[in-house]
């Protein structure tokens, strides 16, 4: 079960949180189908809400800010994710936070809490308390029959003490396949290092948070 990855340009604000770059990036679950939603995600009481689609293996994510709207691709099996800023025409590959590893823990399906409904879609809940040398993870997940992660409630504890809250969940789930043109960095943009765009959005990245190489 792989639930690695916070999604849009949340991904810079948690690398610059925790300094740390991931080895992998991944998708949030692990669906079996393809589906579209609505995402809303809190951390540490910010909110970013913006729509979502996914095929199994890779997702995206989209967010509407003042300045621009950025987009996330996440892949499965890759050891970064893609930032794209499309007013820009740009792409950034991006590692995540190690600590955001925690949750791909094996064992952490193994405590179910119980069932009900989200949105009008049937869930079993789970509770989640995993350790690892990346820190600690505690919580609940909740995902439907075919693996969709409808709600997470984390605690996320870096080594160093760091801690984040997280909370996700998806409204207005539609089941089917999605284009696969949704999934893939746009002919003719520009791919640029984390550090290009960083001045940006407002941000410091740490040392760790370096190019990726494709």
């Amino acid at each position: 079960m792989r639930i690695t990855a916070i999604v849009s340009t949340v991904f810079v604000l948690a690398a610059v949180a925790f300094g740390r770059p991931a080895a992998s990036a991944g998708t949030i679950g692990e669906a079996r189908v393809g589906f579209s939603a609505e995402r809303v995600l809190v951390i540490d009481g910010r909110r970013f809400a913006g729509p979502m689609w996914q095929m199994p293996g890779v997702q995206r994510h989209e967010q509407r800010f003042p300045a621009m709207t950025s987009v996330v691709l996440l892949f499965a099996h890759r050891k970064y994710a893609d930032i794209l800023l499309p007013s820009l025409h740009v792409a950034v590959p991006f590692a995540l936070p190690k600590v955001f590893a925690l949750l791909d823990e094996p064992g952490l399906l193994h405590r179910p809490i119980g069932r009900k409904d989200i949105d009008g879609i049937a869930v079993t809940g789970y509770a989640v308390d995993v350790a690892a040398p990346e820190g600690r993870a505690k919580g609940s997940l909740w995902l439907s029959r075919d693996g969709i992660p409808m709600r997470i409630d984390a605690t996320l504890r870096a080594p160093g003490g760091k801690v984040t809250t997280l909370h996700w969940e998806l409204h207005h789930v539609r089941i089917g396949p999605q284009p696969a043109s949704l999934f893939a960095v746009p002919h003719g943009y520009t791919l640029l290092p984390a550090q290009a765009v960083a001045p940006l959005l407002g941000l410091r990245l740490p040392p760790a948070a370096r190019q990726i190489a494709r």
